[in-house]
């Protein structure tokens, strides 16, 4: 990374961070010819490739090929001699392919002249915004910038009575740092981060607790696709611990499963012991010591930075994107965000539009949804079709041996526009693509029906769960 130094202080557009929202707001600012400057007090990539999205889809790719080696005998295929697995060797592949992804994205901002400096930022006034840098070595200066794009992120979570010690009880910063397998892991949450990794680390070996504090893991998701998941946890041996809260932790000496956590289970007291506990209760935005209220820049209680819908603040010039807004936490909600902010400061009137963000939660199976759920549609008044394609009934998925798992549809019964569409199985996370552009788009339930799928594939099935809304599903059982 470049060190800070006084010849070259003017900018079209300083960022403040070096994540998803940053690094593709700096080549979308350059490929616009502005002289842009990226301010990061850590590594290139924040959250989402360093700590985030990369390393646990390393992971989950590795889990995925043990599972896979459970059915090669169905397709006749022995293995002789015992199958060995390395987790170092694992983790190792991981820092790897993170290692790749920061080299490729700091080139490409190398050959578009994007200037990275590594250090702390705080911005001390406007009209142009003029920030202070500092370097860990000590070295300060000053930059000024026309615009000014924030997109520090965020940070796990932690509560009074949950705190990171960070050996053992850990954060989703710390668990993909490790290089030995506990035994069994107590992870606190239930949405998709704590599911994640419920799924990845229970293929390796790990015992694992699930502590939900409500009736259902993944609140946001279609029940019946919860359930499915659910039953194929239950399977593996993943315990859920529905209506559990935390009221305590005691961090024992002995060493074998020091960690005693007292529950608080629907007003009954109980126990549980575990080698180490995860994290998984969300996370913060990074929008404190920035200096942003000395400007006029305005916050939720939670902190999250309050925006337009072109993702500018109260403060003129200045657009704060990603994580550190709010709304989903996502890493190409963060790209999407980029593209809006750099294109209002270059005088576009596009404008965000949250409603055909897709999701996909890498368990095994995979979860994808995009849009609304059925009973979600229904409060907004919508008269709902819903229509559903199980894999059971797919060739394609019968080939590779992948017939764990169903497709969704949710269309207006009215006028036939599709609203959403929830699915969990084999390839999901590529499924609900084609979905998410029916949607941006403004399809219907039958422009996607009388769209052509290939044969065989899996993406017949999202063609069949759409006619299956009008009753016309072809391989419906």
């Amino acid at each position: 990374m470049t060190a800070p130094n006084k010849d070259s202080s003017e900018f079209d557009l300083v960022i403040l961070g070096g994540g998803p929202a940053g690094y593709t707001a700096a080549i979308k600012g350059a490929l616009q010819g502005f002289k842009v400057a990226v301010v990061e007090k850590a590594r290139i990539g924040g959250a989402c490739i360093n700590r985030g999205c990369i390393p646990t889809k390393a992971l989950w790719g590795t889990a995925l090929e043990l599972e896979r080696l459970k059915h090669l005998k169905k397709h006749g295929i022995a293995i002789d001699g015992k199958i060995s697995f390395d987790f170092g060797v694992a983790i190792d592949r991981q820092f790897g392919i993170i290692d790749q992804m920061v080299s490729t994205i700091r080139g490409r901002m190398e050959r578009l002249g994007v200037k990275v400096f590594q250090a702390s930022a705080k911005v001390l006034s406007k009209e142009p915004f003029k920030i202070a840098i500092t370097a860990d070595e000590g070295f300060r200066t000053e930059l000024t910038a026309r615009f000014l794009f924030v997109a520090t992120g965020s940070r796990p979570s932690e509560t009074d009575v949950l705190k990171a010690d960070h050996e053992h009880i850990l954060t989703t910063d710390d668990i993909v740092l490790m290089r030995e397998l506990p035994d069994t892991l107590t992870i606190v949450g239930g949405g998709v981060v704590a599911c994640e990794f419920a799924s990845i680390l229970s293929k390796f070996g790990v015992r694992i607790h699930l502590l939900e504090h409500s009736n259902q893991v993944l609140s946001a998701m279609d029940p019946e696709i919860v359930q499915l998941l659910m039953q194929r946890f239950s399977k593996e041996g993943i315990r859920i611990h529905l209506h559990s809260k935390v009221a305590k932790v005691e961090v024992r000496e002995d060493g074998e499963q020091a960690v005693k956590l007292h529950l608080d289970v629907q007003n009954k007291t109980e126990t549980l012991l575990t080698d180490k506990v995860l994290l998984a209760i969300g996370r913060k935005p990074n929008s404190d010591d920035l200096g942003l209220e000395t400007i006029g820049v305005q916050t939720t209680p939670r902190g999250h930075i309050l925006v337009d819908d072109r993702l500018e603040t109260h403060c003129r010039g200045l657009y704060a994107g990603g994580d550190v807004v709010g709304g989903q936490m996502l890493a190409h909600k963060a790209w999407y965000d980029a593209g809006i902010a750099v294109g209002a400061m270059c005088g576009s009137e596009a404008k965000t539009d949250y409603n055909t963000v897709p999701g996909a939660i890498f368990t095994i199976p995979e979860m994808a949804s995009v849009g609304l759920q059925p009973d979600q549609a229904r409060q907004k008044g919508i008269n709902v079709a819903i229509g559903k394609f199980f894999y059971a009934e797919n060739s394609q998925a019968m080939c590779i041996g992948e017939t764990e798992g169903l497709v969704k549809a949710v269309v207006d019964r009215d006028t036939g526009r599709v609203v959403g569409c929830t699915m969990i199985g084999h390839d999901a996370s590529n499924l609900i693509s084609e979905v998410a552009l029916a949607m941006s788009a403004g399809l219907t339930a039958n422009d996607i029906a009388e769209t052509i799928h290939p044969h065989p594939t899996l993406s017949e099935m999202v063609w069949e769960s759409f006619l299956d809304t009008q009753g016309l599903s072809v391989h419906k059982q």
